[in-house]
């Protein structure tokens, strides 16, 4: 299954290490995962991952914080 551009985004940023970069990768991920979740053709497997992966960044955003 190809990778959703939502996914490359939040991977990008779990791997930014430029603090002045990461509000912005994590930014766009979200907004990405968000538009995702419109979606209603998403499969419950990956609105699990898009939910999973919007902790995540809130944790990173606290901690970079």
């Amino acid at each position: 299954m190809p990778e959703s551009p939502w996914q490359a985004l939040y991977k990008a940023a779990l791997l930014e290490l430029d603090p002045n970069q990461l509000q912005v990768r994590v930014k766009a991920a979200e907004d990405a995962i968000n538009a995702r979740a419109c979606d209603s053709r998403v499969p419950p497997n990956e609105r699990v991952a898009m939910e999973e992966a919007l902790f995540t960044l809130r944790v990173l955003k606290q901690k970079k914080s």
